[in-house]
């Protein structure tokens, strides 16, 4: 990131210095365009080429001044690109340049506001789901550690509208805002909200007031990293066995079971059928612990056996990620 900006600003400098050069021996010499040009260049680049015009002590002391500059800025250029390809960093740089290319094509991704503890706990989440998502930070290190490992991400702060743009709001899923402050919280919500009036958005808490206002701001949920760690502490002291048997149902052996959401699609298995047509225990060995029924947007704990899935319902199932693509793939043989 720091070399990009450094390359930029020689560009702009040679170009700059190149105006100023032309303009003034426009000026000082009465000569037209191209042989003020002409002029510049061999100036800039100390070649010793015959002068164009006629010089006066004004436009001398204007090639002085002119050398000096150039020099400075092409002895800076050649250390920079020196220096980017001892330490590696042109191989860096054109990463950059591809990255930005993957940023601009993704569609319905996510982005992560802020690069802590909380932040880097969704990040691997993220990873292990293969999911596409964009991380924004103003931390240094941070940028140069997820470009290193091939994570999206995009320099600056979240409030910033033009940074957020620069991440493909208008094109986002959703957005994790996970920032220390609550201010940067409440003004990355609102502006998401603004850039994007759908997408769905999740604010880190740090305060009960903070909950409510980044709620008025556009969060469709706020969570508490403290509040959530100290009920669990709360529940594991009170409440031991509960929270083994929880830990138990999530984890048997080395086999990992998640909570996972099932859509059900037009044309799919579950179209039109009940649980008991479905029999999805024995063709998948899911569970199905709720539905949220698309005709109320209510949730249906323990569903009875008789309950037809309608297009749009939402099946919160517990088991496998191999069951669950199984239940998602139902069917599929007959087709």
């Amino acid at each position: 990131m720091e070399e990009k900006r450094k390359l930029k600003f020689i560009l702009y400098a040679f170009a700059l210095l190149l105006i100023v050069g032309v303009i003034g021996y426009m000026f000082l010499l009465k000569v037209d365009f191209i042989d003020a040009l002409y002029m510049t260049v061999i100036t800039i680049s100390t070649v010793g080429f015959g002068e164009v015009g006629t010089t006066s002590n004004w436009s001398e002391v204007f090639s002085i001044i002119m050398i000096f500059v150039g020099v400075g800025i092409v002895g800076y250029a050649f250390t920079t690109v020196v220096a980017m390809f001892v330490e590696g960093k042109v191989k860096d740089f054109w990463k950059g340049s591809k990255m930005e290319k993957k940023i601009a094509s993704l569609d319905d991704h996510y982005i992560i506001c802020g690069s802590g503890e909380l932040a880097e706990v969704i990040i691997n989440n993220f990873i292990d789901q293969n999911l596409n998502f964009v991380v924004i930070t103003d931390k240094r290190e941070d940028l140069d550690v997820y470009s290193h490992h091939d994570i999206l991400v995009v320099e600056g702060m979240s409030t910033e509208e033009a940074v957020l743009e620069h991440a493909g709001i208008e094109r986002a899923k959703g957005l994790v805002s996970t920032l220390d402050s609550e201010v940067d919280n409440i003004v990355t919500v609102l502006t998401a909200r603004n850039l994007n009036k759908n997408i769905y958005i999740i604010a880190n808490a740090i305060t009960k007031s903070g909950s409510e206002k980044l709620m008025k701001v556009g969060a469709n949920k706020t969570l508490s990293a403290v509040e959530i760690s100290g009920k669990r502490m709360a529940s594991l002291m009170t409440k031991p066995n509960i929270i083994s048997f929880l830990d138990v149902v999530t984890r048997i052996g080395d086999v990992e079971l998640d909570l996972e959401e099932v859509v059900v699609k037009s044309g799919s298995y579950l179209e039109n059928k009940n649980l008991i047509e479905a029999q999805i225990p024995n063709k998948t060995g899911l569970i199905v612990l709720a539905i949220k029924t698309i005709e109320d947007n209510k949730m249906i704990f323990n569903p009875p056996v008789n309950y037809t899935f309608q297009i749009g319902d939402v099946l919160i199932v517990l088991g496998r990620e191999d069951q669950v693509d199984k239940l998602k793939h139902l069917g599929d043989e007959t087709k």
